[in-house]
């Protein structure tokens, strides 16, 4: 640590943003992360990311969108951004190596003055019907922890369709109120658990053999991060008020 509001990682000095009284959402997301061996990424498909994997300062948004190549993932992505001076955005991201089927994990905390909203899932890579396999293996690990939490407070779906149809059993939604001490550790606790299973997954994983199942995989893959830059939220909104290549950079670095 350089001082109580920033956390090294990676020889980097981050900015945690908890003399904000926001919680250390950043310190664990980087704790679980700083466990791998990451190269910082400057380009991704081609295009220069380097602005904002260095931090960028916008009139309504201030923070950094850093991917990183990790073994067996194609890259992993750490952002951290205040909002409007108001709103903390954290989220990690992956997408695995076209040689592995493990899930993409999904984990988004925003938080407010008075609420943490969270959504943490495991994207799968396979029809869960046509493949149950797939579904002991990588996501019913999450079970234990979503049976805990599904009854926080606060718990509800997600309210986009299009996010659901690529969710799994297992997804976490909703907005907790931040009134009590234990339940801001409960969200941190759902984002330490999910982060760690996924982590233990990915180290586990072995490669495709099967040429069709990967072909498979693959589209599939293609289709979800398609999905997700075509449709985020966010992005339409921020497409109003900054230059596009800024979006851009921010949804490749996503997904």
């Amino acid at each position: 640590m350089t001082d109580e509001n920033t956390i090294t990682f990676k020889s980097e000095s981050i900015k945690t943003f908890t003399e904000r009284n926001f919680q250390p959402i950043i310190p664990t997301f980087c704790t679980i992360l700083d466990r791998q061996e990451l190269q910082p990424l400057d380009s991704l498909e081609g295009k220069s990311i380097s602005k904002l994997f260095s931090g960028i300062e916008l009139p309504f948004m201030k923070g950094f969108f850093k991917p990183y190549k990790m073994e067996k993932c194609e890259k992993v992505t750490l952002s951290n951004a205040i909002m409007m001076d108001k709103v903390l955005a954290c989220a990690v991201t992956a997408i695995p190596d076209d040689d592995y089927e493990f899930p993409i994990p999904v984990l988004e905390w925003s938080e407010t003055e008075k609420v943490i909203s969270v959504l943490v899932d495991f994207l799968p890579l396979a029809d869960l019907i046509m493949r149950p396999d797939y579904r002991e293996k990588y996501l019913d690990p999450l079970e234990q922890y979503w049976m805990e939490y599904i009854k926080l407070p606060g718990m509800e779906p997600n309210r986009f369709a299009w996010t659901r149809q690529a969710m799994s059993p297992y997804t976490l939604c909703g907005h907790i109120s931040k009134e009590t001490e234990e339940n801001k550790q409960l969200c941190i606790d759902i984002f330490t658990n999910y982060l760690e299973t996924w982590m233990d997954i990915c180290l586990n994983a072995e490669p495709i053999k099967d040429p069709a199942i990967k072909e498979q995989i693959r589209e599939r893959k293609t289709k979800i991060r398609h999905l997700f830059r075509d449709n985020d939220e966010g992005a339409k909104t921020m497409r109003q008020m900054v230059d596009i290549e800024i979006i851009d950079g921010i949804l490749l670095c996503n997904f």
